[in-house]
Formats: structure tokens, C-alpha cells, sequence
């Protein structure tokens, strides 16, 4: 509990930032209906959101794990395998546990495109009817932000790690791919996972060998 306690004490300005989002979207959840929250991000749409939101949706996918282990790279001369193992790790249970809740304990949970019609379509980007819960994106942007952040006390990367994440899940309502419960239990999971791994390499990394 301690360690956990000063984890949150030493990133406190990351924590803050997504506690803060998750808040927001806990209290959005009880006072929207499901879907008004997608339906009325999507309205709001022109061609140059549509083109950066396409982009920003990318770094929840493959292309996010690369940049993580560049921006690992940039921002650590001496880049330490602890963070390259706890990325890795927490990348392989991001994707193995959302993939495990899409597929199977949550197979039946659609997207929003099965209940709406009329939602903004994007050229190139497919609009999926099924397997919502959780968002995929979403947890993988967390996952990612969070080792970026444990791995840099740097005001600036605590503060662009989780804002990236933040409008990744955006984009994910943006184009009409989620639901906002999908998106904030993305980010809870995110957080969770790679602050676990973390807690749990670094503690291996300190135990006498």
C-alpha cells in the first residue's frame, strides 16, 4: 500500500490529470442517456477533424506501441529495460485483456453504429456494429501514457502523456466507434495495468539477485 501511495505522490500531476477525466466521465454516465455522449461528439464534425481525429485514433493501436519506445528513447538517454519490459508487458495484457472481454465476456455488447443510422462517416474508416466494451484504443493510449509517464518525473511529459490519451479516447466517440462507458473503463484499465506492471518490474528489478 505504501508503494502504491508513493507512486501516486511521485506522478501526482499525471494521476490528477486522469483521476480528473475518469471523474468526468463517471459523472457523465450518470446524468447522460446511453449514447447522447457519442451522438452529440459525432455531429460536431468538419473535414479537418475528421483528418486529425483519424490520426490521433492511430496511436491507440500498433503505431502507438512504436512511438511509446521512441518517445522512451528520446526522453531516456540510458533507456533502462525496466521500462522497455514494463511496456511491453502491459501492452501484451492491454491487448490480451480487451481483446478477452470483447470476444468473450462481453461479446454481445454492440457499437454504437448497430443502434444508429446517421452518424458522421469517415472515408477509410470503418464504422464496426460489434464487440464495444471496452474500447481497445482507448486502454491501449492509457497503457501507453502511463510507462511514459513513470518513466520521466519531467512536468511536460506528465502533463502531454495523459492529454494525448484524452483525445485519443475523444477521437474513439469523434468517429462513432464507442460508447463513453467504453472509453472511461478503457482509461481505468490502462492506468491499472501499467501502473501494476510497473510496481511489480521495478520491484523485481530491486530485489537482490
Amino acid at each position: 500500500m505504501k508503494v502504491l501511495l508513493r507512486l501516486f505522490i511521485t506522478y501526482k500531476v499525471y494521476f490528477l490529470i486522469t483521476f480528473l477525466f475518469i471523474l468526468f466521465g463517471l459523472l457523465a454516465l450518470l446524468f447522460l442517456k446511453h449514447g447522447e455522449s457519442v451522438i452529440a461528439v459525432n455531429q460536431c464534425h468538419n473535414s479537418y477533424l475528421d483528418i486529425f481525429f483519424t490520426f490521433i485514433t492511430r496511436l491507440g493501436e500498433i503505431t502507438g506501441y512504436l512511438m511509446s519506445v521512441l518517445i522512451l528513447v528520446f526522453i531516456s538517454v540510458d533507456l533502462r529495460k525496466k521500462y522497455f519490459l514494463t511496456l511491453t508487458m502491459s501492452a501484451l495484457l492491454s491487448l490480451g485483456i480487451t481483446q478477452s472481454c470483447k470476444h468473450y465476456l462481453f461479446k454481445n455488447e454492440h457499437r454504437p453504429s448497430y443502434f444508429y443510422d446517421n452518424l458522421h462517416a469517415i472515408e477509410n474508416e470503418n464504422q464496426h456494429k460489434n464487440n464495444s466494451f471496452p474500447s481497445g484504443h482507448t486502454t491501449a493510449a492509457f497503457t501507453f501514457a502511463t510507462v511514459i509517464a513513470f518513466s520521466c518525473r519531467k512536468i511536460w511529459v506528465q502533463i502531454t502523456t495523459p492529454i494525448l490519451a484524452l483525445l485519443v479516447a475523444y477521437s474513439r466517440l469523434y468517429l462513432g466507434q464507442h460508447f463513453l462507458i467504453d472509453i472511461v473503463v478503457g482509461g481505468i484499465l490502462g492506468i491499472m495495468i501499467a501502473s501494476i506492471c510497473f510496481y511489480l518490474i521495478n520491484d523485481w528489478f530491486s530485489s537482490p539477485k
